[in-house]
């Protein structure tokens, strides 16, 4: 049996990963590939498509989009939900919560791997280069503290010959939010240690970034994901980048900083020892994600085909893909000669991400009422000597 290539999607919650599934299956079957989603998050209860278009409803029209509404938007190959185990079973039978309830599941499945395994296969079979995308789930859990996903993904690639890459999600809104941004880096930097794969860490939504508040550095600093002690001041600050901008361009809102007492209290929180443990922690944890050098991360728009033919690109050469003689793809697959290309592609997507985040800089400071309170030039200048 000839090896079957694939991705395994994680991330963590509303990270993106279904929608990746979605977009990536699309993408590789216009490519030419048999590609395929296997479910394995026994928490995505929702119907397939085609199951919703086949429950019968006297409702007519209306029913139907309805099913359409509250189902996958892609029909896996494998549903673990339905074959094997899911959340809610669990929950009522052994009275768990939602999240033991999903370990249990987990662990469920990693104990009955063999028969995880015979399903997957007589799935496969009937194809002659299946492609496979395994849809994982986003508990946090599961890859800081349980081992329960990385033993099954192992039994699973000695088991069935796979040539796996772990496609690692954060969504682009932590980069505006330095201690979520620098949360989900220790993540990233967790799980690529605990799955022990070929990973591709990816921004996610990087078309909705525009929408979020102001980036304290250039994009491609939290594509680089170096030197993240830097966010420590704005850790400092409260987090809070949309504050000190509009401290620049003297927004009514923020009137209360020129408030001695204002400046009192912040002056007293600083110098509490929470406040300076906190801040020790967050300067440990960022010289943790450096001193490992292993995260970098990939933009991504999942409606841009560019987009997701960089990330691809970058995937093939993971997993070996691209050194391998597929004739039933088209055109070689499209990316035999591209990829050779993809790194300097990446810089102008980053370029190009930049340019549009400017844009909308200027646009919104264009729409803000143009006014100057008393003193906050003062104030803002001595923060920024500071």
């Amino acid at each position: 049996m000839a090896p079957i290539y694939g991705q395994v999607v994680a991330g963590p919650p509303g990270s993106g990963k279904t929608t990746y599934c979605t977009g990536m299956e699309e993408y590789l079957r216009l490519l030419g590939r048999e590609a395929f989603v296997i479910n394995l998050d026994p928490a995505n209860e929702m119907p397939s498509r085609l199951a919703g278009k086949k429950q019968k409803s006297d409702d007519g029209e209306k029913a139907e989009d309805d099913n359409d509404a509250t189902a996958l938007p892609y029909e896996p190959l494998l549903d673990v939900c339905e074959s094997v185990v899911n959340v809610t079973s669990v929950m009522n039978q052994l009275g768990l919560g939602p999240n033991g309830g999903l370990v249990y599941c987990m662990e469920y499945l990693e104990v009955n791997v063999e028969q995880l395994v015979e399903m997957i296969r007589e799935k496969v079979a009937v194809h002659n280069n299946p492609y496979l995308l395994f849809d994982l789930p986003g508990q946090v859990e599961l890859y800081s503290h349980s081992k329960a996903v990385p033993r099954l993904l192992e039994k699973l690639v000695k088991a069935l010959d796979l040539r796996l890459v772990a496609v690692q999600l954060i969504d682009s809104h932590y980069c505006t939010e330095p201690a979520n941004f620098l949360s989900a880096a220790l993540l990233g930097t967790t799980t690529m240690l605990r799955l022990e794969l070929p990973t591709v860490s990816v921004l996610s939504k990087v078309d909705l970034l525009t929408n979020y508040g102001p980036l304290p550095f250039s994009f491609d600093y939290f594509t680089d994901c170096h030197e993240l002690d830097r966010l420590l001041p704005f850790l400092q600050q409260g987090g809070d980048f949309q504050q000190k901008d509009d401290l620049a361009q003297g927004v009514d809102e923020y009137y209360y900083t020129d408030d001695p007492d204002y400046q009192a209290a912040r002056r007293r929180t600083r110098t509490t020892p929470f406040f300076r443990k906190h801040e020790k922690l967050h300067k440990v944890l960022a010289e943790v994600v450096d001193e490992f050098g292993l995260l970098s991360f990939l933009p991504l728009d999942i409606s841009d085909a560019g987009s997701v033919g960089r990330v691809l690109a970058k995937i093939d050469k993971c997993n070996g893909y691209m050194f391998v003689d597929q004739k039933n793809s088209k055109a070689e697959d499209m990316f035999k000669c591209a990829v050779q290309s993809d790194h300097a592609s990446n810089y102008e997507a980053i370029a190009d991400i930049e340019e549009k985040l400017s844009a909308a800089r200027e646009r919104q400071q264009s729409e803000k009422p143009q006014q100057q309170p008393s003193g906050m030039n003062t104030l803002f200048e001595n923060e920024q000597i500071k």
